[in-house]
């Protein structure tokens, strides 16, 4: 009877992982195509960086070997002795506890960025929104979303900084529920377990969860508003407010809302009413997408409203400076990272049309050289995609930890050279097989998030935003494995 079941949940997932018509198929294995070419990428060039902090070429294949078949029989544990309940239960657990150990052991303080959000909060905290019009609110408008949020939590609950960094570890709880869910949902149960306990053990997850960074609550936003997307295709009746106030509200913390909308877009005209042009179910899924842009942008222009009417800005949440990213991107000397000369070169012009000529002009000069700019798209990608993960240097900033901070490194890059294995045998399988819309979508989200940062700005902490992506997908490679040597066993059982 339990081999009996057994084969029907093996069949039952199937039917989630693989497309269900000619139209899903195609285009899910072009995007596989594509994915072998970016997870093969980071592979390789996570390989070859991962050997400059070890001692011994041998190490590295070795640790990697040892942490795969540790996540293979974990995951074939957790599909046979473990209920879902018990499961999410564990999940939950596991998140919380390592996440607080590391917040209990180590005293992050803010720096960069986050140290002049903390303090708008604590400012605003207190009654005074005058830092809204101090340079780096001014300049960065749209910060002050999430410096806002920060000072409610502090008006609430104290000013201590563990505090924001309890509420961090509740996101990130949310998160891998979020994960455990949209795996489930796109590739099946074991996929969804597999995807939510590597989340749950990855390194720069917990130690980030010590750093007041936006991206703790932007990523859980984000990834909900995509969970309600795919949980049932977009048929539930509020599914369309629920999505807009998600990427909305995320945006409102994180800018990365029109990335997400536009990977909506796309999702919904290729997978979704394409495919329906003829049916009369048609005009009512794009009005519910036309609904979803709107209640987007409502949020957006109601907060700025807002903000602008009480005095804390005289700016909208905008972008007040389009080229910078690209600017700053496309400078072969940082290979497209942060630029202290492009920063004090544009701060000599004042804010709006002139500084924006300045960096336009920057731009457009940078682009002439097309030999130039083609060999630095490709060390941009290579240091996107294969570099160490900056999160110890977040996490320890002002701290004498070299031992601590090396061992992190290792530890990272063991876990993602793994992923990137499982991912590279994941994308093998939605090339061959071909995978559901559904499945597909994280996949789209994830090849345009690496197209987007060909052109701008580069920081290895910008994979935290798309890298729940990144483990929903690699959770295919891990299933995929598991089903192979299930089949060498039963062929050896006779």
């Amino acid at each position: 009877m339990e081999e009996d079941n057994d084969r029907s949940g093996r069949r039952g997932e199937s039917m989630e992982l693989f497309a269900r018509g000619p139209g899903e198929r195609v285009l899910s294995r072009l995007l596989g195509i594509f994915g072998i070419l970016l997870f093969g990428w980071m592979l390789w060039y996570s390989h070859a960086n991962a050997a400059t902090h070890f001692t011994s070429d041998w190490v590295v294949p070795l640790l990697v070997l040892a942490a795969a078949v540790l996540v293979l029989l974990l995951g074939s544990i957790l599909g046979r002795y473990i209920g879902p309940k018990t499961f999410a239960a564990v999940l939950l657990l596991l998140t919380a506890a390592l996440r607080l150990v590391w917040i209990v052991a180590i005293e992050t303080k803010p720096v960069s960025d986050f140290f002049d959000m903390h303090s708008g909060a604590l400012s605003a905290a207190r009654g005074d929104f005058s830092f809204g019009t101090n340079e780096y609110f001014t300049r960065w408008v749209y910060q002050l979303g999430f410096t806002l949020y920060e000072s409610l939590v502090i008006k609430l609950f104290g000013s201590s900084l563990i505090v924001l960094q309890l509420f961090n570890i509740l996101f990130q709880m949310g998160t891998a529920v979020v994960l455990y869910k949209s795996a489930a949902k796109a590739f099946g149960e074991k996929c969804g377990r597999a995807a939510a306990l590597l989340y749950a053990v990855y390194v720069p997850n917990i130690i980030m969860c010590s750093v007041l960074t936006n991206q703790h609550i932007s990523v859980f936003l984000y990834f909900l508003g995509l969970y309600v997307l795919i949980r049932k295709r977009f048929v539930g009746k509020y599914d369309w407010l629920l999505i807009g106030l998600c990427f909305g509200v995320g945006n409102l913390m994180r800018p990365l809302g029109s990335f997400f909308l536009v990977g909506f877009v796309a999702y919904m005209a290729l997978f979704l009413l394409m495919p329906r042009i003829r049916e009369r179910s048609w005009p009512a899924l794009a009005a519910k997408c036309i609904g979803v842009i709107a209640v987007y942008w409502l949020v957006q222009q109601a907060a700025s409203f807002a903000l602008v009417q009480t005095g804390v800005t005289p700016y909208p949440l905008a972008n007040r400076e389009p080229y910078w990213k690209f600017m700053i991107g496309l400078n072969p000397a940082t290979v497209g990272g942060w630029s202290y000369d492009d920063t004090v070169y544009v701060l000599q012009y004042p804010i709006g049309e002139e500084r924006n000529r300045v960096e336009l002009e920057l731009l457009k000069e940078r682009l002439e050289n097309k030999r130039q700019v083609a060999a630095l798209f490709a060390s941009k990608t290579k240091v996107m995609w294969g570099a160490e993960d900056s999160a110890p240097m977040w996490s320890l900033p002002e701290l004498d930890r070299p031992s601590l901070y090396k061992r992190l490194v290792q530890a990272e890059r063991i876990e993602y050279i793994l992923l990137a294995f499982f991912g590279v045998v994941a994308m093998t399988v939605i090339a061959w097989r071909g995978v559901s819309a559904e499945a597909s979508f994280f996949l789209l989200l994830l090849l345009g998030y690496a197209a987007l940062h060909v052109v701008i700005e580069v920081q290895t902490r910008y994979r935290f935003d798309i890298f729940p992506c990144v483990i929903i997908l690699q959770s295919v490679g891990i299933y995929a494995l598991l089903g192979l040597f299930r089949r060498k066993e039963r062929k050896r059982g006779g």
